[in-house]
């Protein structure tokens, strides 16, 4: 009888040579998972994979299909290099009978474009030679987006100021300041204006800063017109021929007191000392008529030029009679006149009057307004009321007035004489205007006045 063996192999997986494992194989992909924006975190699973004896995993992230360098954890962070690319992972399993690699499901990346929730925000001394700084604001979007930053003067660009500090210049001076900030990122840019700033002249806010330590809270009207003038004056080219400025800002006599040019409480600094009857107000300083003036300590031989000078007196009071002088010296030895004279019996300034139209009588119906006497040659000598002229004579080359010049009575040989009764609003002494200075002169006082609701 013939018999047969028949041997049966069970092979349930293909098993190494060496036999005793199964290499990895993989049944189930990896699935990587998270929102596809850039900066958002994505993470894979290995998958799901069969092998003995046990396995271990390892990850690859790619970029279309190519190895990020560096990225071999489960999860991974979406970067600017991503944007519209494909992003998989690769699993790779292993054990000690082999290895297999499994690719993940793909992810495209995207991106937000900039949105600003918290506008930039400026900082900073609004003064002059100050520096501002300017906070990005809060911003969404991704990837995060980098800033520019553009400065801007009432709105305008200013050139090459891109960083986020901005130094202040004389040309910011009474205008606003704002600073643009710019986000950008690969899905696009977006931008946001700051805060703005009205930027102050640093003369003008020395002024303030004397007026208001005397107690006085200068209103933002008072202070912005302060700075006007002082912005106009510097402008105009006047402001370095000015010895002596007073705004009479504020309503007392320590706000009237101070030099605008140099607002130092001394005699030196040519600050006013009031004497006699004053009424001090928002509106300027009004004098008795009877016994008031105001010592400038101001010495026209010391300080002024013998032909170049100029006195102004801003009245706004009218009286139609008698001899008043506003503001000057007058009749020392040599004889000379350092003087605005209204209603009066003329005008003297920086030496001895002449016939030839100086002596003429200004006196009209109405004397308020803004007067200013002006010398800038050897004998020509002018004095305009509200710019326009109403003495045009000559004088004299006498040697100037060894004294000083007194604010509401004239100061002779030490003697206060024609005492005034007009209110000050504004006045001023230094050196000789041209024409064309003298012009803008008014234009900027009057402008000035205007501001304060205090012009005639």
């Amino acid at each position: 009888m013939l018999t047969v063996t028949i041997t049966n192999t069970i092979m349930s997986k293909t098993r190494n040579a060496g036999g005793g494992g199964i290499p990895p194989s993989n049944t189930v992909a990896p699935v990587i998972s998270g929102s596809s924006t850039i900066g958002s975190t994505l993470s894979s699973t290995t998958g799901t994979w069969v092998g003995d004896p046990v396995i271990t995993y390892s990850y690859q992230w790619k970029r279309a299909g190519v190895d990020i360098v560096g990225e071999t954890n489960s999860t991974y962070v979406l970067v600017a290099a991503d944007y519209n690319q494909a992003i998989t992972c690769e699993v790779t399993a292993t054990n000690a009978f082999g290895a297999a690699s499994a690719t993940s499901n793909s992810i495209i990346a995207t991106a937000t474009a900039p949105v600003n929730t918290v506008a930039p925000v400026i900082s900073g001394t609004a003064v002059v030679g100050q520096t501002l700084s300017s906070t990005t604001g809060t911003w969404t979007g991704a990837p995060t987006p980098t800033y520019a930053y553009q400065w801007k003067r009432n709105g305008s660009n200013i050139a090459s100021a891109t960083s986020s500090t901005y130094t202040l210049v004389q040309a910011d001076a009474t205008f606003a300041i704002t600073c643009a900030v710019t986000a950008t990122n690969i899905a696009g840019s977006a931008e946001a204006t700051s805060n703005s700033l009205t930027i102050t002249d640093a003369d003008a806010q020395s002024v303030i800063t004397a007026i208001e330590s005397t107690g006085v809270t200068l209103t933002t009207t008072q202070k912005n017109a302060c700075n006007q003038l002082i912005v106009d004056l510097k402008g105009f080219g006047i402001w370095t021929k000015m010895k002596a400025l007073y705004g009479f800002l504020g309503g007392t006599a320590g706000a009237h007191k101070w030099n605008w040019k140099d607002p130092q409480d001394t005699n030196a600094a040519f600050r006013l000392v009031f004497n006699g009857g004053w009424t001090h107000s928002v509106t300027g300083a009004l004098p008795n008529g009877t016994n008031a003036y105001a010592d400038s300590f101001l010495n026209t031989q010391t300080h002024l030029s013998l032909n170049s000078g100029h006195l102004s007196y801003y009245s706004r009071l009218n009286t139609i009679s008698g001899s008043y002088i506003e503001i000057g010296s007058l009749r020392p030895t040599p004889d000379s006149y350092t003087a605005i004279i209204i209603n009066g019996f003329g005008l003297g300034y920086l030496g001895r009057i002449n016939n030839g139209g100086a002596y003429d009588n200004i006196a009209n119906a109405d004397s308020r307004g803004f007067y200013l006497t002006n010398r800038t040659a050897s004998n020509i000598i002018k004095l305009q009321k509200n710019g326009t002229v109403v003495v045009n004579g000559t004088a004299a080359s006498n040697a100037t007035s060894n004294i000083n010049i007194y604010l509401g009575a004239a100061n002779n040989s030490g003697i206060t004489q024609y005492y005034t009764n007009r209110e000050c609003a504004f006045s001023s002494i230094g050196d000789g205007l041209t024409g064309t200075e003298a012009a803008n002169f008014y234009t900027a006082v009057n402008a000035y006045q205007v501001a304060l609701s205090r012009n005639v």
